[in-house]
């Protein structure tokens, strides 16, 4: 079955060691145990080498496929939207055999590259019913992120070719803005630093808006701005608003 990905964010391989040096997914980013349960979703991680990893995890939270290292966190988010573009079709898959007379499989971006890579499997058989079982599993997670409800931060193209992000509360209202990013998994990089820096008080300005409301800006730790709110009537409903986004972010599912 085919699935067009949507772009909405509410967003380990142990036998080929090329793709594992100095990882660990103890401190896997953006997801919570509590809310992963009946359904496929992906680990992003920095591994003990600096560098980024993902794991794309089926619903009985076995790993199906995982990446090799990127050197930023955008880069591997990069990665995550490849998968989901090109997952979910079983040809863009090649099946290998290694040195060792196991088999595994890669999958295959349209330009060539290698986006992911599976684990060894004892058998060809096993290894070719692996790639179906991994192409059901995104678009499983395609179906996921289709139907997903809730605080959320959901990335989408404006019709300048530029890509924003919005985050929403419970009730699907937007209570933070993003500024433009020239491609979509900077903004989806931009919606892990809202995660992170938003909250803390101290990275929120709040400003006087040109006809005597307030708003505010979030900032990232290098001061650049990442997310700008509403205009509220007063500072206070713009503090309260602010508080309310502190307390939501830790609860929003970011893959």
């Amino acid at each position: 079955m085919t699935f067009a990905r949507t772009t909405v964010l509410a967003l380990l391989l142990l036998g080929l060691s090329a793709f594992n040096t100095g990882c660990t997914n103890e401190d896997a980013i953006g997801v919570s145990s509590s809310n992963i349960n009946g359904r496929p979703f992906f680990e992003l991680f920095e591994g003990n080498d600096g560098e980024y990893y993902f794991n794309l995890v089926a619903t009985n939270h076995e790993v199906v496929l995982s990446s090799e290292g990127y050197t930023s966190r955008a880069g591997a988010l990069s990665g995550i939207l490849s998968v989901l573009d090109n997952g979910g079709e079983s040809e863009n898959f090649e099946l290998r055999e290694a040195i060792n007379g196991q088999f595994y499989f890669v999958l295959k971006a349209g330009n060539g590259k290698i986006i992911g890579m599976s684990e060894l499997y004892s058998t060809k058989g096993n290894a070719t019913r692996g790639i179906g079982d991994t192409a059901d599993v995104t678009g499983d997670y395609l179906a996921f992120l289709a139907t997903r409800k809730g605080a959320r931060f959901t990335v989408f193209e404006g019709t300048n070719g530029l890509y924003y992000f919005n985050l929403k509360a419970r009730n699907g209202e937007i209570v933070l803005q993003s500024q433009a990013y020239s491609s979509e998994s900077a903004a989806m990089n931009g919606t892990f630093a809202v995660s992170e820096a938003g909250v803390s008080s101290n990275n929120y300005d709040i400003k006087t808006s040109a006809d005597g409301g307030a708003y505010f800006n979030l900032r990232a730790g290098n001061n650049e701005i990442i997310g700008t709110s509403e205009i509220y009537y007063s500072k206070s409903n713009a503090r309260r608003a602010r508080n309310s986004i502190m307390a939501l972010l830790p609860k929003v599912e970011m893959l």
